[in-house]
């Protein structure tokens, strides 16, 4: 078990692979990543990402920014705005990206979060309906104690129950409305920490970003929670397990040590 709390994810998600560098086989469980600015990017941080990212194009891997949009469409959302995300993406682009051999039902994250049918079988939209009931300032007194919560659930019993791998990593999003900040928890099965953790958190940011402006709130802390973690390595993956070290230590070279007040 280990709890991680710092401000970025780039910081975070680096001290994550350094604690899984110590762990019995590059694994542990009750891996907790604390991000107290998920939007921000500094310079070097960014190099971090970028760094990461020749690693992961070098072995035939996504990117980090494809991996984050699986999580949220982003890049439709800086295109066309709320329509982008609540009807061009799952309506014109997840349609054609789902053929995609390597995305499977990892892939399918963003489209759950927009597309659901209930019990009578009528589509309906649950991250928007999730964002509409923060929005309703009405004091809910079955949540008053801890602030408003909004859950949004990822595992879809009826699709993946029968699957004991490749479903789905990321099982739940659980965000909270406390005063005038809204926080994000998401819940992860596994959590692969080269080819996935770091957009993983880009695309969780993003997502956490897009609630806390469409609530008209500020963006609070983003917790991601792994019930496994794993520093993964091994010719199934595409890269040695002498090459990760050196990953990280590059990592952390570019990252500038900055003094605490």
């Amino acid at each position: 078990m280990k709890l991680i709390s710092r401000a970025t994810i780039a910081e975070a998600w680096l001290d994550g692979c350094r604690h899984l560098l110590t762990t019995r086989g590059w694994v542990d469980t009750t891996v907790l990543l604390c991000i107290h600015e998920p939007t921000l990017v500094r310079h070097d941080h960014q190099a971090v990402a970028d760094a990461l990212d020749n690693f992961l194009v070098e072995h035939d891997q996504f990117s980090n920014h494809t991996v984050a949009e699986t999580i949220f469409p982003g890049y439709e959302y800086v295109r066309r705005g709320v329509e982008g995300v609540y009807k061009v993406y799952p309506e014109e682009i997840y349609p054609r990206i789902k053929k995609h051999p390597d995305m499977r039902r990892w892939g399918a994250y963003a489209y759950r979060l927009l597309r659901r049918r209930d019990g009578d079988g009528n589509q309906y939209n649950p991250l928007e309906y999730c964002i509409n009931k923060m929005k309703d300032k009405r004091p809910k007194r079955a949540a008053y104690e801890i602030g408003f919560g909004f859950d949004l659930a990822l595992y879809d019993d009826d699709v993946d129950r029968g699957a004991r791998m490749g479903g789905p990593c990321l099982s739940h999003l659980s965000f909270k409305l406390v005063d005038t900040k809204v926080h994000l928890t998401a819940l992860y099965r596994s959590q692969y920490y080269v080819q996935r953790a770091y957009g993983n958190l880009l695309g969780l940011a993003r997502l956490h970003a897009f609630v806390a402006d469409q609530v008209g709130v500020e963006q609070g802390t983003l917790v991601c929670h792994s019930t496994m973690a794993v520093l993964e390595h091994g010719r199934s993956w595409g890269w040695l397990k002498g090459e990760v070290p050196p990953l990280i230590s590059q990592c952390q070279g570019l990252l500038q040590p900055r003094t605490t007040s």
